[in-house]
């Protein structure tokens, strides 16, 4: 795929392993897991055409008491074997900060991946929206100026929406978001920053919410030939009428 498309694919690989109730030996586990891991990888691919990356969760259903393939586990195999490591931000506990992970890992990980979801409770992959948690991931890659050592997929398993819609929904919701972090006045934030302006750099933070940076994305979307603000629902009911629902 990556020799086709002239641009290197990524191989993601997270296995739902773990215990619905206690595990006595979850060291013997994590032991094979890195076992199948080493053999899995044994055989090594150019990164110009696959990058390798693993994925940790935190619980899943079933394995509420112990996944395997925990983020500690695979945050040491990412490292010792100097391949990305995937952070669904819907794999972790609903108060981590899944942004925050971001610039401590890229420190010592030349490339991560993010599976970008909106978590609900035991669920992790409802439709991307444009909320708290995608802007913080967003602002942490920009501000480190880290976007081309960021690979971002997107996620739309929600099968109770419409497939177009929700594609549209998520997409659109990245982007803004990433538009949102690349208009932040970074510089004379980190000013205050640097000399203790606390109340200086939390007002002009605040002062950012209330921006109009809807019209900034309507213009980009004018330029670029799309449905401007909810033109777009138009087209998708359109589109599903005649195309969708014929086949």
């Amino acid at each position: 795929m990556g020799k086709q498309l002239g641009t290197p694919s990524v191989h993601n690989l997270w296995i739902p392993d773990g215990s619905k109730d206690t595990p006595v030996d979850r060291y013997t586990l994590r032991k094979l897991l890195k076992k199948s891991l080493d053999e899995i990888f044994s055989v090594k691919y150019p990164k110009k055409y696959m990058k390798d990356s693993v994925e940790s969760k935190l619980f899943g259903i079933g394995s509420e008491s112990m996944v395997v393939g925990s983020h500690d586990f695979y945050l040491g195999y990412a490292l010792l074997n100097n391949i990305m490591i995937t952070l669904d931000n819907g794999h972790f506990h609903p108060t981590e900060q899944v942004g925050d992970k971001i610039s401590s890992i890229l420190l010592y990980i030349d490339e991560i991946m993010l599976h970008l979801t909106r978590g609900v409770r035991w669920d992790s992959d409802h439709v991307l929206t444009l909320n708290d948690e995608l802007l913080l991931i967003a602002q942490e890659i920009v501000r480190a100026k880290a976007l081309g050592r960021v690979n971002i997929g997107l996620d739309f398993f929600d099968a109770s929406l419409n497939r177009i819609g929700a594609y549209v929904i998520g997409t659109r919701a990245a982007q803004m978001a990433f538009m949102y972090a690349l208009l932040e006045p970074f510089d004379k934030l980190l000013d205050f920053e640097n000399r203790g302006k606390s109340f200086e750099r939390l007002s002009l933070m605040e002062l950012m919410k209330s921006k109009p940076f809807g019209a900034v994305w309507d213009y980009y979307c004018m330029k670029n030939n799309v449905p401007v603000g909810q033109d777009y629902i138009d087209e998708i009911l359109k589109y599903e009428k005649e195309v969708l629902s014929k086949r």
